[in-house]
């Protein structure tokens, strides 16, 4: 269940996972064989934390109002990927998964952004602010692009 209680704060959520997501796959360079088929303990368990990334996005995502369509975001889809991977993580389509974290989640931060642009908000990702004040790693204002 969603913990966010308004767009904005679903928006803000789904950027953070996006935008994290993609920079740590950048620093991890993980390969779609690696994620796909892992060979180690460490690939097994970043790749069943990255479809738990996908699983967040999802359930954030198919609850936003139908205004977001108009942004990119495939509402019913998403929320058919949230039920898909809730009830049967187990025989979950990594080769999909993968292509949701290449492709879908760019679109998904060009959305989030093109959402509050129009609004004149400006997104900042907040696990960035979190990790530099840990001294975790630099932070970037802008993920990679796929």
């Amino acid at each position: 269940m969603s913990a966010r209680e308004n767009d904005l704060l679903r928006i803000q959520e789904i950027y953070d996972i996006a935008t994290q997501t993609i920079a740590q796959l950048d620093e991890l360079r993980l390969t779609r064989e690696q994620f796909v088929h892992p060979s180690t303990t460490q690939q097994l368990l970043i790749g069943e934390g990255l479809t738990n990334r996908v699983l967040r996005a999802a359930e954030e995502g198919g609850r936003l109002s139908e205004a977001f369509r108009a942004y990119g975001f495939e509402l019913r889809e998403m929320s058919g990927l949230r039920n898909r991977l809730a009830h049967a993580y187990g025989t979950v389509d990594l080769h999909m998964i993968w292509e949701v974290l290449q492709s879908d989640f760019p679109k998904l931060v060009e959305g989030c952004v093109a959402y509050c642009a129009d609004r004149d908000i400006r997104l900042t990702a907040t696990w960035q602010s979190a990790a530099a004040e840990a001294g975790e790693f630099e932070s970037s204002d802008q993920p990679r692009k796929a």
